[in-house]
């Protein structure tokens, strides 16, 4: 065979190849993302439609049914799922798998536009969401205070702490939860509105009309221009009340002549309760194509900076970590391939009695597991559970052609040649069949690869790495077995030297099986 003959002749050659598999194998592992699952794009937009003072029954009529009928329209749509509330649509599409997600968007946002004349002009401009796995937060922080108030909780936290977090790299999105905001509120005073002869649309518009922020000119310079801005937003009650409403007959009538502003806080919508104590939550959402496990070391790292200022009467606590479950699950299934390499290794001595032959073929292990990490990188994986559980299945594949060339090997010796005809004429022998064994793992695993849908997306990892992994195996076995069997001798196998105890009681239980064998 070959590749065979070519690794054995020339030794140095095949030592390299097998030395760059593994240092590039190594390369791809420590630079591959670590997440749980793998990476799943659905191919499901989301339409959010607000349309102020609709009752339900409106947003369907009006909304939702002349939306739904321009979407059907659209190649690849699967299903279209809708649902009307007070004043609110969601209209969500899923298309056939297959179908890209920016040019679904992309049509779904074309066919709206080219309807939007025949919808009521009251609705605000439709929303356009993808759906994906990154919807859900990563880690779910809770704020709580037994002195501070949710109000004061939620000033504390917005906007100074989801501001840093935000600035951490891989973040997309950091929500809060339970937040009360500020609101000043202005309580008119009925009799002094009419001793004033001011109405309430007279103060509505000095408030839209005057408490606002906008450029007003600009000033030329030699080298620059610098822009006017004027200040006039009011932050305070005592500002809110020098605000002028009206004008007659030359008296100035004031905000505060007729009207009560008071700094409070907007109704309630939301509580976050931890431990049964009223708090702030905040939710924090990576972007997709980071690592679940880096982004939220990067925001643990952020946060470590952020406890010592705040206050000592506020408490942080972290409710939910989905770093810490991803670096669990991805530990456990590593522990599991350990665990299962050095079990196969075992087995292999028990029956082939030989420490040389088990170092030999158990060689096949570490470069196929390795190697197959450059596969993982090439397409496009992370390091999630479906990927290293191909790896975990795989093990006991990973070693078979090794064995089998290394047994056929040895029996040539055991025949009396040396062990470089042997390592010749044993893997020649016994090439073909090895090779079919591979290939039809390889034809079983590969098209599940292909499958359709989101069984497809979830296990593609899973059978591309199974792959990959059986072929290099193959390759080792054809290339750096051979080589070492002719470069290696086993004394014990080809000058029968006297074994070792541990050999001897190995080799009872082999003798003791084929007896077994033979009674069978």
């Amino acid at each position: 065979m070959f590749i065979s003959d070519f690794a054995i002749k020339r030794p140095i050659v095949t030592v390299t190849s097998m030395l760059a598999l593994v240092i590039f194998g190594l390369f791809a592992l420590f630079s591959l993302d670590t997440d749980e699952f793998p990476a799943i794009q659905e191919p499901i937009v989301v339409t959010s439609v607000v349309y102020p003072g609709a009752s339900p029954d409106n947003v369907a009529r009006e909304v939702i049914d002349p939306i739904e009928e321009a979407i059907s329209g659209i190649s690849g749509v699967r299903e279209v799922r809708s649902t009307a509330a007070d004043g609110y649509a969601v209209i969500t599409t899923e298309f056939e798998f297959g179908k890209e997600i920016s040019d679904a968007t992309q049509e779904v946002r074309d066919k709206i536009s080219e309807i939007r004349g025949d919808l009521p002009p009251e609705i605000e401009e439709p929303i356009l969401s993808k759906f994906s796995d990154t919807d859900y937060p990563i880690l779910s922080i809770a704020f709580s205070s037994s002195v501070l108030s949710s109000a004061e909780l939620t000033r504390l936290v917005d906007p100074a702490v989801t501001r840093e977090l935000r600035s951490v790299s891989g973040v997309a999105n950091v929500s809060l939860a339970g937040g009360i905001e500020r609101e000043l509120t202005v309580e008119l005073r009925p009799d002094a509105l009419q001793s004033a002869h001011v109405s309430v649309s007279e103060v509505v518009q000095a408030l839209q009309g005057q408490n606002l922020a906008a450029p007003v000119g600009r000033v030329n310079g030699p080298l620059d221009e610098r822009t006017i801005r004027l200040r006039g937003k009011l932050l305070s009650p005592d500002e809110f009340t020098q605000l002028v409403v009206s004008e007659k007959s030359g008296n100035i009538v004031r905000l505060g002549q007729v009207a009560t502003v008071k700094d409070g806080t907007e109704e309630p919508r939301t509580m976050a309760l931890f431990n049964g104590r009223e708090a702030v939550g905040v939710d924090v959402r990576k972007s997709i194509g980071y690592s679940t496990t880096s982004v939220a070391s990067d925001i643990h790292a952020r946060l470590d900076k952020l406890r010592p200022t705040l206050p000592s009467t506020v408490k942080m606590d972290i409710v939910q970590d989905a770093g810490y479950r991803v670096a669990n699950s991805v530990s456990d299934v590593q522990k599991t391939l350990f665990e299962g390499a050095m079990l196969t290794v075992l087995v292999v001595f028990l029956f082939l009695n030989s420490w040389r032959s088990t170092v030999i073929t158990g060689l096949a292990l570490p470069v196929s597991v390795l190697a197959s990490f450059i596969a993982v990188k090439w397409f496009g994986f992370t390091l999630n559970t479906m990927s290293l559980m191909g790896l975990s299945l795989a093990i006991g594949i990973l070693i078979d052609d090794a064995i089998v060339v290394r047994e056929n090997i040895v029996r040539h010796i055991e025949l009396g040649e040396d062990h470089t005809t042997a390592s010749f004429k044993g893997t020649d022998e016994i090439g073909l069949a090895v090779a079919a064994t591979t290939f039809s793992i390889v034809a079983v695993f590969v098209p599940v690869a292909f499958m359709y849908g989101l069984a497809g997306q979830w296990f593609k990892p899973f059978a591309l790495t199974i792959a990959a992994a059986v072929l290099v195996s193959l390759f080792v076995s054809f290339s750096l077995d051979p080589m070492l069997s002719a470069y290696w001798p086993d004394p014990q196998v080809e000058k029968g030297e006297r074994r070792g105890a541990i050999a001897r009681a190995f080799g009872a239980f082999n003798r003791w099986f084929d007896r077994q064998a033979g009674r069978y």
